[in-house]
């Protein structure tokens, strides 16, 4: 049985479990559970990650850790009992690891960023080994607080590096908002965002509110690394810290000695090669500072690498010196530990002191650098540590400790009170010395000694440090030099007690370079270290002293001898007596010193100070001399010197003395010496001295006396330094002052306590009365008393009680006058600062007069707006400090004196702080405002108060606005805006009552104001989020306490202004708009949280939005009959309440709707309001585009609406149940649309489809709520998404939906976004001027010319601006240019169509299940339109066939769509009736301007026919007519009807013939007009149609409809064979029009090519003739001939011409001169690719080649299914070339490729007269077929042909091909027949109409065709002609490609109708590029007719089968 656990609450997963176990819950290793129940070994409980999924899991799978439970009971919280950090680690593991793994997500991708997903892995790695590190439990407690440190640093640098949320802290642990006020939490985030933004990461000093101390001792390590110089003996090395700004050293010396083997062999101890220098200042640092090492030889005086024998003197000599600069970088210590490298310097020996200085100077002539044969010299690092000595020690263990320490020269800038130092320094400078009767100078070694009074010598020399001291110290030699310098420094460290006998002795030697001589005394000096009289030490300085001769050393053993003697050369020169030692008065030395000691001085006048009693009658003199002694003097001596002066300020009876005065000086002296940074550490050793030294009983009342004196005295004198000083410490003033009280207390049992009380009120009355005067010349005293006055008070606080201090205080802030100076306000708000923070405020009695004061002046000064700096410091030391008094005690414990203060705070300063925020909100930079002087501001009364610096209150906030920097005054807002929150949390239900009671006493206005500004500036807290994004914790603080506040804000709203005639409207819409605002704050929207983030905020706050959502229900609820006044200005605040995902308060809420259609009905019959606002709040909130999130929410939440108000609505008065139905239904279906739009709104990939949502927005706006401005909107957002995708076309068709709503008038029209006001006229011409640009850009100038056409009217009879009028007729004109010159003409190639069906549920309801066309991008052929389509609908599957899907797709859930091409059905246009038109002008229309389009699909109906498909082929003619023509204001439009014709194969195969005939005739009529092109198109064309090559030609034909027996068994296609026969008998007559053109331009290389297609053509015609039983008159041919025929050969007799050609192979056989290149034409090689090849590769122009023409293979996308099955996966696998029927035949797969192509239904002709309007129709626009150029050109001459019956002479046979050929004139046996071209045009009159002699003019009889035919020639480059012709490609014309590649073992048979071998099928697009124009002439084509229609045959294999028997 599952009982409830009480013991077993917490734990975390050891093990990971996944078990498929009933309600089990799936753990992961390291998850933590909170268990609920157990039962046998199982718990049941859930993860913290999830707690809304509970299972169970096994116990034992779980390790149980101690745990904490808060809010005990349903609700209960369970935390673990861990330290507070290693919590905090894990949670912010846990978040920022799927932080990470996201951004791993993210590498790669253009949003990745490698570096942070670095940074991030690192910091995680960091902070859980460190996490690791303190569960271990291992560390020290110091070890534990720095690796805490560490954590909490790496935490906070991580958040802000990741953008999460600040984390408050104090000394480094997270703050519990619970536990402080919101003003110091606000203080917090401020102190931790500092923190954070910096390196340094600050723990927030909220414990500790000092700022943190500046650091004012450095320290530099040192160790010298390596020596690479071999110097052959022992030597020296003494390194000091060099000042070369200063040009002085100003450190000791570290010595580091060498043996002569060197450095790496030298190990004495360790650390001997390491230092620290110590007590460097910050001013040390930022000089110039240098490592100076000397290096000193110890050995011989001369070394020589010769002598071996070791000396018996060691000598130091002189070396070399380097140099190390010590850069800023490594002095601020921010590069570690940094090794330094230098070389050595030498000089002569009389410059090597001044070495460095040279160096530096850089006077290289007087030094130079050492040899080495190392690449580096001397080698040291170096570090600089911070802080004070034991502290950076203690940091840095293992590289300070046990290491020497080298101090400085002279003292630290801080003094510390156990620093004892005793320390001379000594240095040896320079000497003068004689030589003494030698030729060469002396070399002189100096020695010094130390000797104590009775001569013996002291172990307290030292050279350097490291090492120890010594009894004497041997100088460098000089070589031969009687006056060296040597520069040496020396320490001397005596003991005190031996420093005042001791003294220095100096003892000259000669030294001889040679070895057994030894050294040589000749003489000494000496000095004493301590005056013997005064005993003062000697002073620093230089020192020249006496040389006396002595030669033996034994005269120096008695040292009272020469002690008497005069020691400084000054003394000796008045010397009269007679001496013990001769001085020798030539020579002299001098020597420098400087003591550095804490115990010894040479001041004078101090000594005399602390003798005074030997000496009374000086008193007044050395008092006077005390202030100029050094401080550093003084406070060496404190102790002495307190004494010593107490002991002279009064009598033993405590009267005081005629020195009083002057003692209470000397005493404010030393006071404000503490005051200075240099001894702020005496501090302590004063109040040491005070505590447990000073017994001065009696002295409290002259204290007391001499301050009053001074405050009295202030307004009376000019002299206020003094006072200032006195004012200054007035702390230890009353230190010593209640400490002598306290002493006189204790030893007279309490005497005199009433007047000392007297005393001290006399003494704070004349306080008083100085701060009330307004002096200018005792201001600065007076602001020094306040700044210093809380010091005193605190001492008082001692000796009386708080409340009387406070009294005190209370009567001085009063007596400071409120308009005073800025520096004297700023003093007093100081010292009410320091009141507040003082223990005075801990009192209740204190504290109650300490506010009433401090809220009184605080109130004044914020009116005034003056200091609000520190009035906000002030008041949040009041709410901190008031809100820690109430945390002490439980709410129903409350004492009252605590209800007083809070009351206190609230009705003085509640109001004046919400007005003072209101105003920084109004007056801030966002806000817009451009000003803030008050409107009663005079300029006069500001400038006055400038220049008396008294500024009245309505001034006030000009001149602080003037001195607020931005920043400033953000933070100024910032706290008061925490103060006021702290307010209103100190405030409860009983404060509320009588904050509205004080303001109702002065009526109801008043209360109306304060309600109204506390919402308006509530509602701006929650708008403008005044506080940072970051700031989380601080932001939810603020929503719960302003939360609270507005419960209480409704009560007053309740009771006082919504009864009894007091409903106030500006103030209930303020409050509900505030309740909303407060509700969709993005900080309260939990969804966008991480759960664990989530789970805090509810544990502690609960969902706040619902609580406010029902505050307002509740508020709603209570309006009742008021509600009228809130519509509709409340219908958009209440809708964005909707989006609270929370369903309960969603359920709630929606009746208010209802409620507003009920309210609005009832008032106005109507609720047209609640319509309109409800309409366009919809609208906004989605274009702000707030988020996905909420808007799934919000549209879920309004079909929920439309369901309950549509329930609410039916079941109600059925007055208005109609229109309330159709209300709820026209928002429904605007949500469907909004819903939509929203859902594409983001993404590239979307844009066509938010332009389908737009323009369905659009239409509803318009059409069903008719919302003109709404509808204008979306016009332009649907513009500014045609303009970025290029669709300039659909962008002028758009804007013009926008000129249509405007007239030509003159009314005023109001500005918007995107136009100023301005007339309807202007904006119209502005709007027009945009569309004609679009469709200027578009290439669409026909719809532009109409309104440019418009504007000139407008321009020329209305507004008369005859200059707009010429630009815009230029303009037309412009466009009529470009219409006949552009590329628009191929309009038909330069846009495709296509039809896009996209079935299935899973699609946008804008397009499920429907069906449109698609207008494609320029030259977009249906690949990439089916990618683009496919890339906007990623999730659709393409359908691979075109039959229409059936119900199963249609109601499935997925996503279909299936695309194909489809041709565009041009309507007639009337315009162009009767007219003879530009083709270049018709393109346009046939492919523009269109509504249907057609697409064709073959079907089969019978058996197939193998050897003719023609036989059954019928076309399913599908024609889809569109909403809109296209183009329009979208690129596609839905399908709204469509109808489906079926085609029977002879009406289809008119349909072909009519269509090559047509193009035909356009071909024929522009070579009329243009006879200078290049003829190769021409040539293509006619040899497609009569030598035709693909698909059989006419042979098909007639095998299968001319049969004898097709007639019987379709009799219904009687008509249709018969029309077809009619338009195969036109063509014949069009060919032979064209034949005689082609014959009369082609060059003389082409007329072989032309008189073979001339012959073949005969015998066509006769085919045709016989095949449509026309009687033809035969016709001679000689007029197509232009040579003579060659000689004739012998044939049969008895055969056809016709068939006799074919036998005896083509022309094609016979050998072929070289093409001649033109400038208008491509010269290529001739080919070696073999007739056969040429027949294989295919001719596009052919009649019967248009189903393998290249430029279909648009339809490889969506090829038919009905044909062959078995070769459908082929198609898209094979090349181009591979659909080009061979000699062969073609495939009948190929036959399906081209079917859906441009048709034209032409009806037979009616009569023979009908044929003379031809050239009044429009004519079609046709599929130019492309082919590529002419590799090998024909060039033969065949014989005449006389006639039909006449044989053809042979031709000789071609080399290795059959001579047998097919009889057929059809062409290749195998060739299907043609199929439809891509395109078409317009229908026109049967072509049967037209006659040869109108096409061909006069060249139908042999005459000139010039001036016959169409007066319109064909376009230069017409689709038909290639583009060569244009001037770029006539330039540089693209190579055509190679042939196809035939197969190799096939031979075929050539017929005449095979295509020429120099011809091939490109199937490029872009190159249509011919080769050399070949010259052709032609003749009469009579001839040939009839033995076309005799002779047309088909081939065996595609005849039809025979009918079944009977």
């Amino acid at each position: 049985m599952w009982t409830p656990t009480k013991n077993q609450k917490f734990g975390v997963v050891i093990y990971n479990f996944d078990r498929e176990v009933q309600q089990a819950l799936h753990l992961d290793v390291g998850e933590t559970v909170q268990v609920l129940e157990e039962c046998s070994g199982w718990y049941r409980g859930f993860s913290t990650r999830n707690r809304n999924v509970k299972g169970i899991f096994p116990a034992q799978f779980i390790h149980l850790k101690p745990f904490k439970i808060d809010n005990e009971g349903l609700y209960e919280t369970v935390t673990p009992v861990e330290d507070p950090v290693v919590q905090e680690a894990a949670s912010v593991l846990r978040e920022w690891g799927q932080i990470w793994k996201n951004l791993y997500v993210l590498l790669g991708t253009p949003k990745g960023d490698q570096e942070l997903w670095d940074a991030v892995r690192k910091a995680m790695m960091d902070v859980a080994d460190w996490r690791k590190q303190l569960i271990t439990g291992t560390l020290t407690s110091d070890q534990i607080s720095q690796l805490k440190l560490k954590i909490t640093r790496k935490i906070d640098w991580g958040n802000r590096k990741l953008g999460l949320d600040l984390v408050p802290r104090v000394d480094g642990e997270m703050v519990d908002p619970d536990a402080v006020s919101v003003v110091e939490l606000h203080q917090v985030h401020v102190q931790s965002a500092e923190a954070s933004k910096s390196h340094y990461q600050g723990l927030g000093t909220l414990a500790k509110r000092k700022e943190r101390r500046k650091v004012l001792s450095h320290h530099l390590f040192f160790c010298m690394r390596d020596f690479s110089y071999h110097l052959g003996e022992d030597a020296e090395i003494f390194f000091s810290l060099y000042d070369a700004q200063k040009n002085k050293f100003i450190s000791e010396r570290f010595l580091v000695k060498l043996s002569k083997e060197g450095f790496s062999n030298y190990v004495e101890k360790i650390h001997s090669n390491c230092t620290i220098f110590t007590d460097l200042g910050s001013g040390d640092l930022s000089s110039d500072l240098y490592i100076v090492a000397h290096v000193i030889r110890v050995g011989r005086m001369l070394f020589s690498e010769s002598i071996k024998k070791i000396s018996s003197h060691n000598y130091r000599r002189p070396y070399g010196i380097a140099l190390f600069r010590l850069a800023q970088s490594v002095l601020q210590g921010g590069e570690g530990e940094v090794e330094l490298t230098g070389k050595l310097f030498t000089s002569d020996e009389k410059d090597f002191s001044q070495l460095p200085e040279l160096v530096l100077k850089k006077q290289s002539n007087k030094y130079s650098i050492m040899s080495n044969n190392a690449s580096y010299g001397l080698v040291v690092s170096v570090k600089v540590v911070h802080g004070e000595l034991e502290q950076a020690t203690k940091e840095n263990p293992l590289l300070l400790k046990n290491v020497c320490i080298t101090k400085k020269l002279g003292f630290s800038d801080v003094i510390m009170p156990g620093d004892v130092r005793n320390d001379l320094y000594v240095t040896l400078n320079s000497g003068e010395f004689e030589r003494g009767g030698k030729s060469v100078s002396k070399n002189i070694e100096v020695t010094v000694l130390t000797l104590d009074a009775e001569g013996q010598p002291l172990q307290s020399i030292y050279s350097g440090m490291g090492h120890e001291g010594t009894t004497d110290y041997a100088s460098m030699i000089m070589y031969h030099n009687n006056s060296p310098r040597w520069n040496e420094r020396l320490k001397v460290a005596i003991p005190i007690d031996q420093f005042a006998g001791a003294h220095l002795r100096l003892e000259y030697r000669h030294c001889s370079t040679r070895e057994r001589n030894e050294k040589k005394l000749f003489g000494f000096s000496f000095i004493r270290l301590m005056d013997d009289e005064g005993g003062t030490t000697l002073r620093d300085g230089s020192h020249e002293l006496c040389v006396y001769k002595c030669d033996e050393r034994g005269r120096l053993s008695n040292p009272m001898e020469y002690l008497n003697m005069p020691f400084f050369s000054k003394d000796a020169v008045d010397c009269i007596y007679s001496l013990s030692f001769q001085r020798s008065p030539k020579e002299s030395i001098i020597i420098d010193t400087l003591l550095c000691s804490t115990k010894l001085t040479q001041n004078v006048d101090l000594l005399s100070l602390l003798r005074w009693r030997s000496a009374p009658d000086g008193i007044g003199e050395t008092l006077s001399r005390l202030t100029r002694v050094d401080g550093a003097e003084t406070v060496k001596f404190l102790q002495d010197v307190l004494d010593a002066l107490f002991a002279m300020f009064s009598t033993d009876d405590g009267n005081s003395t005629q020195h009083s005065g002057h003692v209470f000086q000397a005493l404010v002296f030393i006071f404000s010496l503490l005051e200075d940074s240099k001894f702020e550490h005496f501090k302590p050793v004063m109040d040491a001295y005070i505590t447990g030294h000073f017994a001065a009983a009696l002295v409290y009342k002259g204290l007391i006396s001499c301050v009053k004196h001074l405050s009295d005295l202030c307004p009376q004198t000019e002299k206020q330094d003094p006072i200032m000083r006195c004012f200054r410490s007035l702390e230890y003033i009353f230190k010593f002052i209640i400490q002598s009280r306290l002493l006189f207390a204790r030893a007279t049992g309490g005497q005199n306590e009433d007047s000392f009380r007297v005393d001290v009120d006399s003494l704070f009355e004349s306080f008083a009365r100085m701060l009330n005067m307004h002096l200018e010349n005792i201001e600065a005293s007076q602001v020094t008393l306040l700044e210093h006055l809380q010091g005193a008070c605190d001492q008082l606080c001692r000796v009386l009680s708080p409340g009387e201090v406070a009294n005190h205080l209370s009567n001085l802030f009063n007596a400071t006058p409120v308009e005073s100076t800025r520096d004297l306000t700023k003093a007093k708000l100081h010292a009410m600062k320091n009141s507040i923070n003082s223990p005075i405020f801990d009192d209740d009695e204190g504290r109650g007069l300490l506010l009433e004061t401090i809220c009184t002046h605080l109130r004044q000064h914020m009116d005034s707006r003056l200091e609000l700096v520190l009035c906000g410091e002030v008041l949040s030391d009041i709410v901190i400090l008031t809100h820690k008094h109430i945390k002490k005690y439980s709410p129903s414990k409350l004492p009252p004196t605590l209800h007083q203060d809070v009351e206190m705070i609230m009705l003085t300063l509640f109001d004046v702080v919400v007005q003072v925020i209101l105003t920084l909100e109004r007056s801030a930079p966002s806000s817009g405002s451009s000003t803030l002087i008050p409107d009663v501001m005079d300029l006069t009364q500001l400038l006055m108060a400038l220049k008396n610096k008294f500024v009245p209150t309505h001034a006030s906030l000009v001149l602080g606005s003037l001195s607020m920097t931005p920043s400033l005054q953000e933070d100024i807002r910032g706290t008061l805006v925490a103060c006021l929150m702290g307010i209103l949390q100190l405030m409860g239900e009983f404060h509320y009552s009588k904050l509205w009671e004080a303001h109702m006493t002065s009526g109801t206005n008043h209360l109306r104001r304060l309600l109204h500004s506390i919402i308006l500036l509530l509602a701006d807290l929650v708008r403008a989020a005044i506080f940072a994004s970051d700031w989380f914790v601080m932001r939810m603080v603020t929503n719960y306490t302003i939360l609270a506040a507005m419960q209480e804000i409704a009560q007053p709203l309740i009771s006082i202004f919504l009864k009894q005639g007091r409903f106030d409207n500006q103030l209930w819409s303020s409050y509900l708009n505030l309740a909303v605002g407060f509700l969709t704050q993005p900080c309260l929207q939990l969804e966008r949280f991480s759960q664990q983030k989530r789970h805090k905020v509810l544990e502690r706050y609960n969902d706040m939005r619902v609580l406010m959502g029902f505050q307002i229900l509740s508020m709603w609820r209570e309006l009742d009959d008021h509600r009228l006044h809130f519509i509709p200005g409340m219908v958009g605040p209440f809708l964005e309440v909707t989006l609270v995902p929370e369903p309960e308060l969603r359920k709630a809420t929606l009746p208010i709707f209802f409620d507003m259609m009920q309210a609005e009905q009832q008032a106005k019959g109507s609720f047209k309001q609640v319509e309109t606002e409800l309409i366009d709040k919809l609208d906004i909130l989605v274009s702000e585009n707030k988020g996905d999130d909420e808007y799934r929410q919000l549209f879920n939440t309004m079909e929920h609406l439309s369901a309950v108000l549509l329930e609410r609505v039916r079941s109600n008065d059925p007055v208005w149940r109609e229109s309330g139905t159709a209300f709820i239904n026209s928002v429904t279906r605007l949500l469907e649309r909004l819903l939509d739009y929203r859902n594409v709104m983001q993404g590239d990939e979307n844009c066509d489809k938010r332009m389908s949502c737009t323009v369905n927005l659009l239409n509803f706006y318009k059409n069903e709520i008719n919302r003109q401005e709404m509808y204008i909107r979306y016009i332009y957002k649907l513009h500014d998404l045609h303009v970025p995708a290029g669709n300039f076309t659909e962008a002028a068709f758009t804007l013009q939906l926008h000129a249509n709503q405007l007239a030509w008038t003159q009314r005023m029209l109001h500005a918007d976004h995107l136009y100023p006001a301005q007339t309807e006229t202007r904006r119209k011409e502005q709007i027009y001027m945009k569309i004609i640009d679009n469709f200027d850009k578009g290439k669409c100038w026909e719809q532009g010319i109409p309104l440019l056409e418009e504007l000139a009217n407008e321009y020329r009879t209305h507004l008369f601006d005859y200059q707009k009028l010429s630009e815009v007729l230029r303009r037309q004109a412009s466009f009529y240019e470009k219409i006949l010159s552009g590329k628009h003409y191929d309009n038909e190639y330069l846009y495709r169509y296509f039809r896009v069906g996209f079935y299935g549920l899973g699609l946008p309801l804008f397009v499920r299940n429907k069906l449109f066309i698609y207008r494609g991008l320029e030259y977009e052929q249906i690949g990439a339109f089916t990618q683009r389509i496919q890339t906007e609908f990623p999730q659709a599957k393409m359908l691979s066939h075109n039959t229409p899907p059936d119900d199963t797709i249609r109601s499935s859930d997925g996503q279909y769509i299936q695309i194909c091409a489809v041709n565009t059905l041009s309507e007639p246009n009337p315009m162009f009736d009767g007219v003879e038109v530009d083709e270049r002008i018709l393109k346009y229309y046939s492919n523009n301007q269109v509504r249907r389009f057609v697409y064709d699909r073959p079907t089969y109906r019978g058996p197939a026919d193998k050897d003719n498909e023609f036989k059954n082929l019928w076309i399913e003619r599908i024609t889809y007519t569109t909403e809109f023509e296209l183009p329009g204001i979208l690129k596609w439009f839905e399908v709204v009807d469509q109808k489906v014709d079926q085609l029977c194969p002879p009406q289809y195969a008119c349909e072909t013939v009519e269509r090559n005939n047509k193009q035909i005739r356009q071909i024929t009529i522009h070579y009329r007009a243009n006879p200078q092109d290049n003829i190769q198109p021409f040539t293509m064309r006619l040899q497609g149609t009569i030598d035709a090559a693909v698909n059989g030609g006419v042979a098909k034909y007639q095998d299968a409809f001319f049969g004898p027996d097709y007639l019987v068994v379709y009799p219904e296609n009687a008509d249709h064979v018969n029309r077809l026969k009619v338009l195969l008998s036109d063509q014949t007559m069009i060919l032979e029009g064209a034949l005689d053109l082609h014959g009369k331009i082609a060059h003389s290389v082409n007329q072989p090519l032309h008189r073979r297609l001339v012959e073949v053509f005969e015998g066509l015609r006769y085919k045709v003739r016989k095949m449509c039983s026309t009687p033809q008159s035969q016709r001679s041919t000689s007029s197509l001939q232009s040579t003579p025929p060659p000689p004739p050969t012998h044939r049969r007799a008895d055969s056809d011409p016709a068939t006799e050609f074919r036998r005896t192979g083509s022309i094609v056989n016979s050998p072929l001169p070289p093409l001649p290149s033109d400038k208008g034409a491509i010269s290529t090689s001739s080919s070696s690719t073999s007739g056969h090849s040429s027949q294989r590769s295919s001719q596009s122009s052919s009649l019967y080649a248009h189903f393998h023409s290249a430029s279909h293979d648009d339809e490889l996308y969506a090829k038919p299914q009905e044909w062959d099955s078995g070769s459908g996966n082929q198609r898209e696998s094979r090349p181009r070339s591979a659909y080009i029927s061979d000699s062969r035949g073609s495939s009948p797969k190929s036959l399906s490729k081209s079917l859906n192509n441009d048709y034209m239904i032409v009806p037979p002709p009616k009569s023979s007269d009908e044929s003379q309007r031809w050239r009044h129709s429009r004519p079609p626009s046709p599929r130019t077929a492309r082919s590529s150029g002419i590799h090998d050109c024909l060039n033969t001459s065949w014989s005449d042909s006389h006639g039909s019956e006449e044989s053809l002479p042979p031709l000789p046979p071609r080399v290795g091909e059959r001579q047998i050929r097919s009889v057929s004139l059809g062409g290749d046996e195998y060739a299907p027949p043609p199929a439809l071209p891509k395109r078409m045009g317009k229908k026109c009159p049967s072509p049967a109409m037209i006659g040869c002699d109108q096409l061909m003019g006069d060249g139908v009889d042999g005459s000139s065709s010039s001036g016959g035919g169409l007066s319109n020639g064909f376009p230069a480059s017409t689709p038909g002609t290639p583009p060569l012709l244009s001037p770029r490609n006539h330039r540089t014309p693209p190579p055509p490609p190679p042939p196809p590649i035939p197969p190799k073992s096939i031979s075929t048979p050539l017929t005449p109708l095979s295509p020429p071998a120099s011809f091939s099928l490109n199937t490029s697009a872009e190159n249509l590029t011919p080769t050399t124009p070949t010259n052709m002439y032609v003749g009469n084509l009579d001839g040939l007719h009839h033995s076309l229609l005799e002779n047309y045959s088909v081939p065996p294999r595609l005849q039809p089968h025979p009918p079944p028997s009977p």
